[in-house]
């Protein structure tokens, strides 16, 4: 079954519009979707699954932080959600210090409206062997978002 890639408006929640699916509001996206995933007999990290992937993280990044005014506001919010000092008081100060952060996108997503914070990597190798797990944000996304280009970082 194919499933509607992209929605609008963009704060609607991606699984609202998938059929015979009802969300857990209670759970992280990527344990959503990997429900969904086994519901539609989807192989893990095939094309379908990859396809849908993408565009739910894309569509949960844009619900949650991506239609923001991207302001100190939403830097502080982010800052506060990684563990660093909310009250940097330059946007250039909360992107310095997020771009020191080993930290998935994903698990961004994952942990924004629930009262926990994301795991945190010591090193890029660590978050890079963490990613190949399949918790992989679109990199086209990335480099187009504001955001959540502080947070590129090369995987091996």
């Amino acid at each position: 079954m194919n499933l509607i890639m992209h929605f609008n408006p963009p704060h609607e929640d991606w699984f609202a519009r998938v059929p015979n699916f009802r969300r857990n509001p209670n759970a992280k996206v990527s344990e959503e979707f990997r429900r969904l995933g086994a519901q539609r007999n989807w192989r893990p990290q095939g094309r379908t699954w990859r396809k849908h992937w993408y565009a739910c993280m894309d569509a949960e990044y844009n619900r949650l932080i991506g239609y923001r005014d991207i302001d100190l506001m939403t830097w502080q919010q982010m800052c506060a959600k990684l563990g660093l000092h909310a009250n940097l008081r330059s946007i250039t100060k909360c992107k310095r210090g997020v771009s020191h952060v080993h930290v998935n996108i994903v698990d961004i997503i994952d942990c924004w409206e629930a009262d926990e914070r994301p795991q945190l990597f010591k090193s890029r190798k660590e978050l890079s062997n963490y990613v190949k797990t399949g918790m992989r944000f679109p990199l086209d996304i990335i480099r187009q978002d504001k955001v959540l280009r502080v947070f590129l970082a090369h995987i091996d």
